[in-house]
């Protein structure tokens, strides 16, 4: 199992804070992400003696841990316990906004005083697997995240204290029990994974999940932030992406997942990765020839 510990970045589409800057012992890492892109799976591992607390916001994504499999849309958060290990299972890390943060619990006590880190830490440890936050949440977080950022000592010490209240509110909320829902959408994105080398038809897809047409494209844009086509075309797009790297043809690739034409294929391939097929292949053989 890979240990993973995730360090200060900072680029447009990836920020991550580590208590390095935050000044907070207890928070190992607070991160923001925005994936514009299908990414290969979240291999297996877990944050040595950290908690993980993943918000999404926008998107969807499929996380795997202790043999099942939890399928997450916007605003729900998901929670793996210290030294449990996680992954995304066969699943690509899919187009998403979401944020996540490590604590250390074990280290509260150097911030708190004894019995209120004794307290929040049995609150955390008994947060539901999988829950509900809210946009007063995620506002609030992203508010925290960017003082936490600054240099400017009242400006972050305004971070924590805000940050600390997030976690208050993430707790009140985990304890508002809701009736489940059938999650629809969720049921028609198993369908476009187990149906991907085929020919998809969107009156196929909704009709998985028990909606009209029309119902289905709107919700499926709600609560992914995509189109179901645009969606359908990146899964393909990702499966051919190992395709590839399998060392088939172009041609072969392009009948495997049903695409009309190669031709097709190569232009909806480039629109998704930048590169055409031939061009992902060569960058591949030349990563290799370095290795």
């Amino acid at each position: 199992m890979i240990p993973v510990i995730d360090e200060f970045c900072w680029t447009s589409h990836r920020k991550i804070l580590s208590c390095a800057q935050t000044q907070l012992p207890w928070l190992q890492s607070f991160g923001i992400q925005i994936s514009g892109k299908a990414e290969k799976p979240l291999i297996p591992h877990i944050h040595p003696d950290c908690m993980e607390i993943v918000f999404l916001l926008k998107g969807f994504q499929i996380y795997e841990t202790d043999g099942y499999l939890f399928r997450l849309t916007g605003y729900d958060i998901f929670v793996t316990h210290t030294g449990e290990p996680h992954s995304s299972g066969d699943f690509p890390e899919h187009i998403s906004d979401l944020m996540w943060f490590q604590l250390r619990l074990s280290a509260l006590a150097q911030t708190f005083h004894k019995q209120k880190a004794s307290e929040l830490a049995c609150a955390l440890h008994e947060l539901p697997r999988i829950f509900r936050g809210n946009a007063a949440l995620e506002s609030q977080l992203r508010e925290a995240f960017f003082y936490l950022a600054s240099s400017d000592s009242i400006i972050q010490a305004l971070g924590q204290e805000l940050f600390t209240s997030c976690l208050y509110r993430m707790i009140l909320l985990s304890r508002e029990l809701k009736p489940l829902q059938v999650d629809q959408i969720s049921e028609a994105i198993i369908y476009i994974h187990e149906h991907i080398d085929e020919p998809i038809a969107l009156e196929n897809v909704a009709a998985s999940c028990g909606f009209s047409l029309s119902r289905f494209k709107s919700k499926f844009k709600q609560e992914t932030g995509i189109t179901p086509r645009a969606f359908i075309n990146y899964v393909k797009i990702t499966q051919a992406k190992q395709l590839l790297e399998q060392k088939l043809s172009v041609t072969e690739v392009s009948s495997r997942l049903s695409f009309d034409t190669p031709n097709y294929f190569a232009t909806l391939f480039k629109k998704y990765t930048g590169q055409t097929p031939t061009q992902y292949q060569n960058s591949l053989s030349q990563k290799t020839d370095f290795v």
